[in-house]
């Protein structure tokens, strides 16, 4: 069994450090595949990390289609590796469709996510979301306990919404979003001028995103836009992926050059 304690000493992810060990756990003892919720796909590539000396087993992360930004992390045993052409065929999702005419009240990805926490679908069962113009989103996922959705009609705002569950394949799979790197220079270290130029949205709505608790700190929420940030930091905003600080440098102007790595 894997030792609890020391996995999650200093963690900044400890709720998602645990449900690992446990699928890990359920994994060791019935010699089967075991997935967890969707998590961030950036905080699955750094939890594995604190995995990477557990002999005994494999890990798989996968979001329904590449370049997901929330992912599920398949556990098994080193002896009884999968084929992983068939972990993404057995990928326990579903698709869903929430179809609404939106073309004189524009929603977004969060207003969609919300719209499904609000009616019974807890976080972790939701995968990617994207708009499909003005005629509503889709998304993916948990196939588990998902059908008291099906047929449902709901109000966003004032628009009806109408969902349906369907197969992946029905899906129409956004193009995923390439790692890139970004060069600024800003006036200061701050979190929420780095945040800005590395999201390329305002300061105005990078400060509404902390507010709410989508933008996080190396994994942890953040209240103030005003932190100064160090290389090696990265930042994370729910919908947007996330950017790490590769660089920075002051220059003869005493302004910042910054290079970030953005995925």
């Amino acid at each position: 069994m894997i030792d609890l304690k020391e996995l999650l000493t200093n963690s900044n992810y400890k709720k998602e450090i645990e449900e690992l060990i446990h699928v890990s756990n359920l994994s060791l003892k019935h010699w089967q595949t075991y997935w967890t919720g969707f998590i961030s796909t950036f905080i699955c590539e750094e939890i594995l990390k604190e995995f990477e000396n557990l002999n005994d087993f494999k890990f798989f992360v996968f979001g329904g289609y590449t370049s997901a930004q929330r992912s599920k992390i398949a556990c098994f045993r080193e002896d009884n590796i999968p084929d992983e052409n068939k972990l993404k065929r057995d990928f326990p999702a579903k698709g869903i469709q929430m179809n609404g005419n939106f073309l004189f009240d524009n929603a977004t990805q969060d207003d969609f996510r919300s719209l499904l926490v609000n009616n019974g679908l807890v976080e972790d069962k939701i995968g990617d979301l994207w708009t499909t113009g003005d005629r509503g989103a889709q998304g993916i996922i948990d196939e588990s306990k998902v059908d008291f959705l099906n047929e449902k009609i709901f109000y966003l705002r004032d628009v009806k919404v109408k969902i349906k569950i369907v197969g992946l394949d029905e899906l129409q799979i956004p193009i995923g979003r390439s790692q890139k790197i970004i060069n600024t220079v800003e006036a200061s270290t701050r979190l929420d001028a780095i945040a800005s130029a590395g999201f390329r949205i305002s300061r105005t709505k990078i400060l509404e995103r902390l507010e709410t608790g989508m933008l996080k700190l190396n994994g942890k929420a953040v209240k103030k836009g005003t932190v100064n940030l160090k290389v090696g930091d990265k930042l994370q905003l729910d919908n947007k992926g996330f950017i790490e600080i590769l660089d920075l440098e002051i220059t003869k102007r005493e302004r910042w050059k910054i290079k970030l790595l953005r995925k």
